[in-house]
């Protein structure tokens, strides 16, 4: 592809060609699951990328709103430690490779207190790992939406000094590495690096301004938000009320299921959505865009339409009959009184239990664990994973090319679903 022209800042700059027609705002995506283990950063890692590839005029920004920090381990380097006790590869090189100010900690503390400058000590007073929030006591009493500094009077928040090319990154601190593939380059991480410094009655600035810095972007980007298991944390409120489409990964246990409804921690996806909403109009940004079922036994590698649900490969009859419970357990409480279909993008429109699961539903099927592990150890997506025999750390293996190439297929079908 052609080589983006650079700003002064080292950016690349905004190209006449590169604006695909999509509207006039950056897109933005959350990935959000009330239960740990979903698949969110994995999934996150692999089509974010996928992405990247797909659109070579479009940049990618994934942003790791995550305290675990998973999506930045798989993005710069990996999840494959040297040692047992050692830091991840990915998290060793993300932790050199920038300082404070540069990653999601810095991020944080521009958006509440509308300095881009960079954090003094005063402003970096907001310690601890959720910014002063414990997950276990009931949320302090905050300011009203509207508070604070005046929107009017500010120039927005620059993402792009938050932002870098993990191609960068990588070069920077591991050389490069000795790898065969590359990451796209017109893929982009704000890193995470374990800390999430936003209190609860700094949300609503945080969140003015984020949306202000989104209609900043040039409309050739793409923002995906990755949020960790604790919905309620004042950085997953920032998520889904500067977001506009939330992704769901879901597994098709039952149990994980109806976690998204009823969670004694007070973190149910949907009864956090539900409180957004009702704190004042237009606050709660992020509705359903896609369901991915992630994890689902594969039959065979062909697509497959199953009565409604629309999927990149063929499943196993039994998940099949799982995944439409799931469908029309939520489209039953959707309809009744008015519960759910708020809180999907077009829920209104449905007029069936058929549509509604064409509309909303995709899936991700168990991949070979050689190639999902080889993929997040090694920090190399599916989308650009080399076939044939690999070696890091512990891990040695070989990867079977016409198993790879189906499943880079399936991938592919599914960035295009989700990134409708």
């Amino acid at each position: 592809g052609s080589v983006p022209r650079l700003r002064k800042n080292g950016l690349p700059g905004r190209r006449d060609d590169d604006d695909d027609g999509s509207g006039t705002m950056a897109e933005t995506y959350v990935f959000a699951n009330n239960k740990g283990g979903s698949g969110k950063s994995t999934i996150a890692f692999q089509l974010a990328a996928s992405l990247a590839k797909q659109r070579p005029k479009t940049q990618v920004l994934a942003i790791d709103l995550s305290l675990y920090s998973d999506l930045t381990t798989m993005l710069c380097g990996g999840t494959s430690r040297p040692s047992l006790l050692a830091a991840s590869r990915g998290a060793q090189t993300a932790l050199e490779g920038t300082s404070k100010d540069e990653r999601v900690e810095g991020l944080l503390r521009a958006l509440a207190t509308g300095k881009q400058g960079g954090m003094t000590d005063e402003d970096a007073q907001v310690s601890g790992l959720f910014g002063g929030w414990n997950p276990f006591s009931p949320s302090k009493p905050r300011a009203n939406a509207s508070s604070g500094a005046d929107a009017s009077g500010e120039k927005p928040i620059d993402l792009k000094r938050f932002a870098r090319r993990p191609v960068d990154l990588l070069e920077e601190v591991d050389k490069g590495g000795d790898v065969p593939w590359t990451l796209p380059g017109n893929l982009w991480v704000c890193c995470s690096c374990g800390e999430l410094p936003l209190g609860p009655q700094e949300v609503p600035d945080a969140v003015r301004r984020l949306r202000a810095a989104i209609a900043a972007l040039p409309q050739n980007w793409i923002v995906v938000i990755d949020t960790d298991h604790l919905a309620k944390a004042p950085v997953s409120e920032l998520a889904f009320c500067s977001a506009s489409k939330l992704v769901l990964p879901l597994s098709i246990d039952d149990n994980d299921f109806s976690r998204l409804f009823i969670d004694p921690t007070g973190n149910a996806l949907f009864d956090v959505l539900e409180a957004l909403e009702g704190r004042e109009p237009g606050w709660l940004q992020a509705k359903v865009h896609k369901v991915v079922f992630n994890s689902i036994l594969h039959y065979q590698n062909a697509p497959s339409q199953n009565d409604g649900v629309s999927l990149p490969f063929t499943p196993a009859k039994a998940c099949i009959q799982q995944m439409k419970n799931m469908c029309d357990q939520m489209y039953s409480v959707h309809e009744a009184d008015d519960k759910l279909v708020r809180f999907f993008s077009e829920g209104h429109k449905c007029g069936s239990v058929e549509d509604f699961r064409a509309r909303y539903f995709s899936g991700m099927r168990k991949a070979s664990e050689i190639v999902m592990n080889a993929s997040k150890l090694l920090g190399c997506p599916i989308c650009v994973l080399p076939s044939g025999p690999i070696a890091i750390d512990a891990l040695s293996c070989n990867i079977d090319a016409k198993v790879l190439g189906a499943l880079q297929n399936e991938v592919d079908l599914l960035t295009r679903s989700v990134f409708s």
